[in-house]
């Protein structure tokens, strides 16, 4: 079952989030904790935040190795596609960055063990469902994970 949820913090904060209630309780927690560091004067990284317990454990799963966020492990089972999806959310997570320039994305697919061919290919169909947003053109382009995106690695990260 699918639950949605808006918070508009007194700062001009906001918050939405659509999916299981399990997904939407961290991200909430996640957004109320990094609004409370910011008030403090102090942002908190996303790596000492402290993870609920129910969701994916994305320093577990993805690590940070000069800049560059890659899979720790190869699973047998993710795709090149899925695996640049995880990269991306691992990202925002571990970061804070929604926004990879394909060059570095494609840098971290390899890294993590996948040979995808041409990664603006592999990404067609996540672009076309939503759960990827790209801007710009060849050796300017970026992608963004969306909401829906960032449900989708949540719940494939879980299955890790």
């Amino acid at each position: 079952m699918n639950y949605k949820l808006r918070i508009r913090h007194t700062s001009g904060a906001e918050f939405e989030a659509e999916g299981p209630a399990e997904f939407i309780l961290s991200e909430k927690e996640s957004f109320l904790n990094n609004l409370t560091a910011s008030e403090k004067g102090a942002s908190v990284p996303a790596k000492t935040q402290p993870e609920t317990g129910s969701g994916p454990a994305w320093n577990a799963l993805a690590e940070t190795k000069n800049g560059l966020t890659i899979l720790k492990n190869k699973h047998p089972g993710v795709k090149a596609g899925a695996a640049a999806l995880l990269l991306l959310a691992a990202e925002k997570q571990l970061k804070g960055s929604r926004e990879i320039s394909a060059i570095t994305l494609s840098k971290a697919v390899k890294t993590s063990g996948y040979a995808p061919e041409r990664l603006d290919r592999i990404l067609t169909k996540a672009i076309k469902e939503g759960l990827i947003k790209a801007s710009g053109t060849k050796r300017n382009r970026t992608y963004q994970i969306t909401d829906r995106g960032l449900e989708t690695a949540w719940l494939e990260a879980r299955k890790l």
